[in-house]
Formats: structure tokens, C-alpha cells, sequence
């Protein structure tokens, strides 16, 4: 059975979130004294040079902690002796040195922890009863109404700090209870993400399994029935369901390494062209879809080429199922940038979703009864992985219709026969992606292309 251990409970309000507005009143408080103590000494009152020093202290004090400092303790105690103080010089303590009590009785409670807030009140006390004790200071110009004129004044300017104290306690608990439902709320959202991660990809799964399981179990039973382009058939059909599920793996384990800043890149020069011919081929093979690509050979990138295929594969494969008949991949090299652009002549993507597509498992239906394929993965790795080597993935809209995603890079060089060689970025070395790496302003994203 675990024991309650008063030490570790934390303060109900903090004093970071109250500390401006409190120290606000408190030189209010101060700047109410420092008049009264003026107002004083033009009249010749003995307690009044005690007055405005008071108060002037207590203004500067203010000023000096609105914002500084994370602890109430200091400026309680420093309020403590300043009513301490002025309880000695008056010339009637009672109703103030109660309220100013109950005022630092107040922000211990609110702002300090059980032991640090007994402290703070056995403090009090002991500079209360001394206050008591002693004999103030009479002073016989001090009549009836002024010091009853004077109390109010001072305990309206300590109920003051009361009620800003309360105030702010009510605004920070509401800005607590805020945080915590917000933090349920992304709590539960993660549930959710969770569950439709894994209904996603056990529904991504299934078909691949499915077909791999069903024809090898043909293979089984009738490999002596089955003619030789039947076999090689499903064999072929085996092969790409693998591939499917390989490329599918890697993209869900890629996240957890960009996520966490290890996914290491091998960068090296290649000639991009043959990248994005070896790409549409796997994606594209016996989709009966007219593939129009205007890559010219010679254009040689810097970058990992496997995480540039994987990048390739996400677009087309994005083409491959929500475009339309037709799939155009072309490029356009700018100084020390290439951008590919993978269009299709689909119905494209409403302006709203423009930047939601590049969320992690966004489908257009979920659970068990969504239509599309994939995980929703393929976009939002893309551009991390973009972003990592250097470049971007952004969207662009057709015209009149369709849709276009770019993808650029660092350019190492052109050769002669195809174009003007544009300067490198060296990087021999094994690069590491680090989350949240953005690539150079590329993103011409507010004009449809043509």
C-alpha cells in the first residue's frame, strides 16, 4: 500500500502562469502606499516616511518580478515583511494585518506546495505576533476618519490583490483543464490512428496473401495438369503480390526511423533518367495505361538512389490509382535543382486536401469497408523522405483537370549532349536524416501548370 507523500505534490496554479498579472497588482498595491506615504509626510505624520518607503519598495519589487523568477516564495515573504512592517508603524493594527494575512495565507495555498506553504504561513505568524505586541507608534494628528479613510484604501488595494490572485488561480486551472483535454483528445485520437493503422494494413495484406496462398496452392495440387505459360503465369503474378508486400514493409518501417532521425542516406551519383524508366516499369507493368515519360538520359542527381526510387514509386503508384488513363512524368532542371513532375488526367484533389494528402494514413474511407488502396503512407513518405535528401514533394493542380506531384532534387550535372552542366553539392559522406529537415525553397506550388 503506497503512502502519500506530501512533498511530491505539485502547487494547484503555477506561479509562471499568474506571476505577470499578480505582480501587476502588487505594484499597484505598492504605488498605493507610496501615495499615502506622500500624502503623509505633507501633513507631518510620524509613520509616514515608513509608508513610502514601503511602498516604494513594494513598487519596485513589482516591476522587477513580473517577469522573472519561478517560485512564489520570495515574493511572499517579501510581501510578509512589508505588512510586518506596517502593522509595527500604524497606529491601530487589526483589520489590515487580517487581510493581509488571509491574503498570503491565500497565494501559499494556491501557489506552493503543502511544505513550502507552511513555511510561508509560520513565517507570517511569526512576524504577525511581534506586529501585535509591540507597541506602534501613536501619533495624535492621526484622527478617526483619515486612518478609517486610509484602511479602506488599503485593505480595497489588498482585497485587490485577493481577487487577481483568484483570478488568475481560476484562469490557470481552466488553462489545466484545457491541456489535459487536449491531451485526452490527442490520446484518443492516437487510439484511433492506431486501430485504422491496423485495419489499413491488414486489409492491404490480405489481397497479396490471398493471391500468393491461392496460386501456389494451384502450383501444389496442379503443376502436372498446368501448361508451362500457365506456371510461368503465376509465377510472375506470385512475384509482383511479393514485391507489393516488400515495397509495403519498407514503407511502414521507414517511419519510425525518419521519426526518429536514424533513417541513414547512401548518397551517389546516377543517371536519373534510368531510375524513373526502372520505376514506371514495376508500377506500370500490365495496367494497359498510356505512360508518356520525357526524362532525358544524361540527367545525373546526387541523392540515395534507393530512397529516390522509393519516392518515384509512391507518386506513380498514386497515379496508378487515382488517376485517370493517361500518366506524364517530365523535368525541368533549374540551376542546382531537377523537379520532376508525375501528372495524371484524374479527377484530382479538391483545394482543401491539397496539403491533408501529405497526413500519415489519410484515405478517403476507413476501416474494413475503405475502397482505396495503400495505407495512406506513400504521399507523407515521399515528401519526408524528399525533404531529407535535399529537395520537396508538393502538389499541383492541373488544368482543366487532373493532377501533378512534384518531387525535386539536388543536381549534380547535366551531360554535355543533353544540356549546360549546373554545379554539384558534394556529399560523399553518410548523411543522416534528421526529423524535421527541410529542403531549399523549391515549392512553386500556387500556379496550376498547363
Amino acid at each position: 500500500m503506497s503512502t502519500l507523500n506530501l512533498t511530491q505534490l505539485e502547487a494547484p496554479v503555477a506561479y509562471t502562469d499568474v506571476r505577470s498579472q499578480l505582480n501587476t497588482m502588487r505594484g499597484i498595491f505598492g504605488l498605493v502606499l507610496t501615495i499615502l506615504g506622500v500624502a503623509g509626510l505633507l501633513d507631518g505624520l510620524e509613520p509616514a516616511p515608513w509608508v513610502l518607503i514601503l511602498g516604494a519598495y513594494l513598487v519596485v519589487d513589482a516591476s522587477w518580478r513580473r517577469g522573472r523568477g519561478t517560485s512564489a516564495v520570495p515574493m511572499l515573504v517579501t510581501d510578509i515583511v512589508v505588512f510586518g512592517v506596517l502593522a509595527i508603524v500604524r497606529d491601530d493594527p487589526g483589520l489590515i494585518e487580517a487581510a493581509a494575512f488571509f491574503y498570503v495565507l491565500t497565494g501559499a495555498l494556491l501557489l506552493l506546495r503543502i511544505p513550502a506553504a507552511v513555511a510561508v504561513v509560520a513565517v507570517a505568524i511569526a512576524l504577525g505576533i511581534p506586529a501585535l505586541l509591540i507597541r506602534p507608534i501613536s501619533d495624535p494628528n492621526v484622527n478617526a476618519l483619515r486612518q478609517g479613510i486610509v484602511d479602506i484604501v488599503v485593505i480595497a488595494a489588498i482585497a485587490g490583490l485577493m481577487a487577481t490572485l483568484l483570478y488568475g488561480a481560476v484562469q490557470a486551472l481552466n488553462a489545466s483543464t484545457l491541456r489535459h483535454q487536449t491531451a485526452l483528445d490527442a490520446e484518443r485520437r492516437a487510439v484511433e490512428l492506431k486501430d485504422e493503422f491496423v485495419s489499413m494494413v491488414s486489409h492491404e495484406f490480405r489481397t497479396p496473401l490471398t493471391s500468393i496462398a491461392g496460386f501456389s496452392e494451384t502450383l501444389r495440387a496442379s503443376w502436372d495438369e498446368l501448361s508451362q505459360e500457365e506456371i510461368e503465369e503465376f509465377l510472375i503474378i506470385m512475384r509482383q503480390e511479393a514485391h507489393h508486400l516488400s515495397n509495403l514493409v519498407e514503407d511502414i518501417l521507414v517511419i519510425p526511423r525518419i521519426e526518429a532521425g536514424r533513417l541513414r542516406l547512401r548518397p551517389q551519383e546516377f543517371d536519373l533518367a534510368a531510375e524513373v524508366a526502372a520505376t514506371s516499369r514495376l508500377v506500370f507493368a500490365d495496367t494497359g495505361r498510356e505512360i508518356l515519360t520525357s526524362i532525358p538520359g544524361g540527367v545525373m542527381v546526387r541523392a540515395d538512389r534507393g530512397r529516390v526510387g522509393q519516392v518515384l514509386r509512391n507518386l506513380m503508384d498514386n497515379a496508378r490509382k487515382y488517376g485517370g488513363d493517361t500518366v506524364e512524368i517530365d523535368g525541368e532542371a533549374a540551376t542546382d535543382i531537377y523537379t520532376i513532375s508525375v501528372s495524371d488526367n484524374g479527377p484530382g484533389i479538391v483545394e482543401s486536401d491539397w496539403e491533408r494528402v501529405f497526413e500519415h494514413f489519410e484515405q478517403g474511407t476507413k476501416g474494413d469497408a475503405r475502397l482505396d488502396e495503400g495505407v495512406g503512407l506513400g504521399l507523407p513518405i515521399a515528401r519526408q523522405l524528399a525533404r531529407a535528401m535535399g529537395g520537396d514533394v508538393w502538389y499541383v493542380p492541373r488544368f482543366p483537370t487532373g493532377a501533378s506531384f512534384r518531387f525535386s532534387m539536388l543536381l549534380s550535372r547535366i551531360i554535355p549532349e543533353t544540356g549546360t552542366a549546373a554545379p554539384a553539392e558534394e556529399a560523399d559522406t553518410l548523411s543522416v536524416l534528421q526529423t524535421g529537415t527541410e529542403g531549399p525553397e523549391v515549392n512553386p506550388s500556387t500556379e496550376p501548370s498547363q
